[in-house]
C-alpha cells in the first residue's frame, strides 16, 4: 500500500511538472507568434496578420493576456488598413468627381418631386418629350448610380420581351423580361400601341458594352417576342447610349469611393471609442 502511494505521488509530481512545462511552452509559442504578427503589419502584409491573430484566439483560449495583445494587434491592423484606405480613395476621387461632373453636363436632371424619390440623368437628346413617337433604345442613370436601358417601341403589337444587337456575325443579347413584369409596359394611345421594357444595370449591360466597342459598325438592333421587329440604331443614339454609360461607370466609381471612405473612417473612429479592456469568454 506504501508503493502504491509513493507511485501515486511520483505520477503526480510528473503530470505538475509537465504541465508546468507545457504551459512554459505554449507561452513561449505565444510570445513568438505575437512578434511574427508585429513583423507582418511592419510589412503592411495585413491579411497574413490578421490570419495569425485568428489562430492565437484559437489555439490558445487560456491565455488571456495575450489575447487582449493580439486583439490590440488587430485594431492596429485595422487603422493601417483604414488610414492606407483613406490616402488612396482621397487621392482618386477629386478626379473622378471632375470626369463625372464634365460628362454630366451634357446631361438633364429629371425629377418629379410629386412622383419620384430618386432622380435621373437623362442625355440631352433623349429627352422623352423629343422622342414620344420613335422606337429606340433610351439609356439613364439615377442619382443612387443605377443604370437603365429601355426600349421603346411604337408600331404594330410585337409584345416585346428581350432586345438583341448585331454587327456582321456577332451579337449581344439582354435579359428576357416576361409580359407579366413591371418593367415591361404596353398601352394604347389615340390609335398608336407602345412598348417599352426597362433593363437595370447587369440586364441589360451586355447590349450596351456590346454598342460601347462597336459604334463605328452598323448595328442592328432586333426586338425579340410574340413577334420580332428590327431597325438600325440612329447615330445620335449610339453617342447618347455611350455618354451615359461613361456616366454610370464614373458614377459608380465616385459612390464605390465614398462608401470606402466613410467605412473607413466609422472603423476608426470605433477603435478611438473602443475600451481598451477585452474581456472573453
Amino acid at each position: 500500500m506504501k508503493n502504491i502511494r509513493l507511485i501515486l505521488k511520483s505520477i503526480l509530481i510528473f503530470c505538475i511538472f509537465f504541465s508546468c512545462d507545457s504551459r512554459k511552452s505554449q507561452e513561449e509559442n505565444v510570445d513568438k507568434r505575437l512578434k511574427h504578427i508585429q513583423e507582418l503589419i511592419d510589412q503592411n502584409s495585413f491579411n497574413a496578420a490578421k490570419n495569425e491573430i485568428d489562430s492565437i484566439h484559437t489555439l490558445f483560449p487560456m491565455f488571456v493576456d495575450k489575447r487582449r495583445i493580439a486583439a490590440a494587434l488587430n485594431d492596429t491592423v485595422i487603422r493601417r488598413e483604414s488610414d492606407r484606405s483613406l490616402a488612396y480613395c482621397d487621392s482618386i476621387l477629386p478626379a473622378k468627381i471632375h470626369s463625372m461632373d464634365s460628362i454630366q453636363k451634357n446631361f438633364r436632371f429629371e425629377k418629379d418631386k410629386k412622383y419620384q424619390e430618386i432622380g435621373n440623368y437623362v442625355y440631352k437628346t433623349e429627352q422623352t418629350e423629343n422622342n414620344a413617337s420613335r422606337t429606340y433604345l433610351k439609356t439613364y442613370v439615377d442619382e443612387n448610380a443605377d443604370f437603365y436601358l429601355v426600349s421603346n417601341y411604337c408600331g404594330a403589337k410585337i409584345e416585346q420581351q428581350s432586345v438583341e444587337v448585331s454587327a456582321n456575325e456577332l451579337f449581344a443579347h439582354t435579359d428576357t423580361i416576361s409580359l407579366s413584369d413591371p418593367n415591361n409596359h404596353r398601352f394604347d394611345d389615340g390609335g398608336s400601341h407602345f412598348e417599352s421594357i426597362i433593363f437595370k444595370n447587369e440586364s441589360g449591360k451586355t447590349v450596351v458594352e456590346f454598342i460601347t466597342q462597336s459604334a463605328s459598325k452598323a448595328l442592328k438592333i432586333t426586338l425579340h417576342g410574340k413577334k420580332s421587329y428590327s431597325y438600325y440604331l440612329a447615330d445620335a443614339d449610339k453617342k447618347a447610349i455611350i455618354e451615359t454609360f461613361r456616366l454610370w461607370k464614373l458614377k459608380k466609381d465616385v459612390v464605390q469611393l465614398q462608401k470606402e471612405i466613410k467605412k473607413a473612417t466609422l472603423r476608426i473612429i470605433q477603435i478611438n471609442n473602443s475600451n481598451s479592456s477585452l474581456i472573453f469568454h
